[in-house]
């Protein structure tokens, strides 16, 4: 389960981790598809279904829920976190630092000239804009338009109940509808005293928008937490509301899904696979493994029952965690000695419907937490720990040299190749044979920075990535495009 954090507690590898995906998704597209979605949402008018109205909350968590995995899909590792307005809440706050968000703007323009969402970076280009806004680049104005939340407010908007009201919208009253005080007297004041971009419709330009609205969230779950006789409102069938408002309304725009998100379906944010760093843990009974052992039997007794279990690595190697059974449950690995640090996670790479991580793993305590597939289902199954007792090391490839032949043996195997960049230029790394590559870049010198990745540029189902490298060494990581293939490839890299 992942564990959103407050920005101001995030080491300095987190940050660049956290920075690193979003200009991922900002480079391959993915990122302004979500600010066209938000965009969407106030164009659609009185038919909004994302503001001023009871899905304003739910609308929000599950399109940052989305993002948050689109983040994932480039490095497992990063988790949404949260700006606490009612601590950090001075344009000299940590949060506004060169190598986060950046700073104020400045000038009549207001534009954005510090941090890696500046425009001059050449990486933060707007696109989506709102009608008859041309500016290309990110803007601030800090203060101009009020105040931040203070924690008197947020206490305030807290002991508001129930969750809604009539008219079920934003006349409804602040003093019977949670979420409109939550909207208007604690969200709105955050998108104005950032200003600038944060105004727009397109307000997600700024990427200090999903730490604004991560916090939002963060306050919603404390809510639920300490109201819990106080459900969801409107039900479904109420009058005169908005469509996608209502507990079991399809949300817009993903209504077309099957099955589509409900505000009933994103409710409980621990079935959505998070945490708050501000939450107290719920471990349960630590199950203890042993490596080479046979399967411990397990059960999901419960809905939304998460199982956690431990295991001991002596010797640095490559392991595998796996599942059996008939229930479809999902693992995800901890570690080391810490088991709020998430390493990755995994659902169908097994046999059926079982979960099979193999990871190289350094010594240490690991972690494993196990859940159904389904929020409402359980079952049992059996969950164990094999490993091999050797970590290959990280085989060479000479630039310009002889492809290096390797081999995916086994399901969801990575292989790690490095190369050195002595002279800048632009450099192709590209995979041949009849195995289905997948084909990720790392670096330089750090083999956890994402660069890019690539599935079938290649000829037939080969990768290839060419990419302008500054000297430096790199790492080239190749897996089979499915879970559960494996076959023989080489790999290769020229100028």
């Amino acid at each position: 389960m992942g564990i959103r954090k407050n920005q101001s507690s995030l080491t300095v590898s987190e940050k660049t981790a956290f920075v690193a995906a979003v200009k991922a998704l900002k480079a391959n597209g993915t990122y302004d598809i979500f600010v066209a979605q938000h965009r969407a949402a106030f164009l659609a008018g009185t038919n909004d279904p994302a503001h001023g109205g009871p899905a304003f909350l739910p609308w929000h968590r599950e399109y940052l829920r989305r993002f948050e995995r689109a983040l994932q899909e480039i490095d497992a590792s990063v988790s949404l976190p949260y700006w606490d307005w009612t601590v950090d809440r001075t344009p000299t706050a940590s949060i506004w630092n060169a190598d986060f968000m950046g700073g104020n703007g400045t000038g009549a323009a207001q534009r954005v000239t510090s941090g890696p969402f500046a425009f001059s970076t050449g990486e933060w280009n707007l696109t989506v804009r709102d009608p008859g806004d041309t500016a290309p680049f990110l803007t601030r104005a800090f203060g101009a338009m009020g105040s931040l939340p203070t924690q008197a407010g947020v206490n305030a908007a807290k002991n508001v109940v129930p969750y809604d009201s009539a008219p079920w919208n934003s006349d409804s009253s602040m003093n019977t509808s949670f979420r409109n005080r939550l909207e208007g007297v604690i969200h709105n004041p955050g998108h104005m005293w950032v200003g600038g971009s944060m105004m727009a419709m397109s307000s997600p330009n700024d990427p200090v928008f999903w730490l604004h609205h991560c916090n939002i969230d963060r306050l919603w779950a404390e809510w639920q937490r300490e109201n819990p006789g106080q459900n969801y409102l409107p039900p479904s069938g109420t009058a005169n509301v908005v469509a996608g408002h209502a507990l079991d309304d399809p949300m817009p725009p993903w209504d077309d899904e099957s099955p589509p998100p409900t505000p009933r379906s994103v409710l409980d944010h621990h079935a959505l696979d998070y945490t708050y760093d501000n939450e107290e843990p719920d471990t349960g009974e630590i199950v203890p493994l042993a490596i080479d052992a046979p399967p411990v039997p397990a059960s999901i007794a419960q809905a939304g029952e998460v199982d956690v279990f431990s295991f001991p690595v002596t010797t640095s190697g490559n392991y595998v965690i796996q599942t059996q059974g008939s229930t479809d449950v999902v693992a995800s690995l901890y570690g080391p000695n810490d088991m709020a640090a998430f390493i990755t996670e995994d659902d169908d790479s097994g046999p059926g419907s079982n979960s099979r991580i193999a990871r190289d793993l350094t010594a240490g305590t690991y972690y494993v937490r196990v859940r159904h597939y389904s929020n409402s289902s359980t079952g049992s199954y059996t969950i164990s720990v094999s490993g091999s007792g050797a970590q290959p090391g990280i085989q060479t490839i000479q630039v310009n040299g002889p492809a290096v032949q390797g081999t995916i043996s086994a399901a969801n195997e990575r292989d790690m190749y490095r190369f050195t960049v002595t002279t800048p230029a632009v450099h192709t790394i590209e995979t041949a044979g009849s195995t289905d590559c997948f084909l990720t870049l790392f670096g330089p010198d750090n083999p956890a920075t994402f660069i890019t990745q690539d599935d079938d540029s290649g000829p037939g189902t080969n990768s290839r990535i060419a990419v302008n490298l500054g000297a430096g060494e790199y790492y080239a990581r190749v897996r089979h495009y499915s879970p559960t293939g494996t076959g023989s490839y080489s790999i290769s890299v020229r100028t």
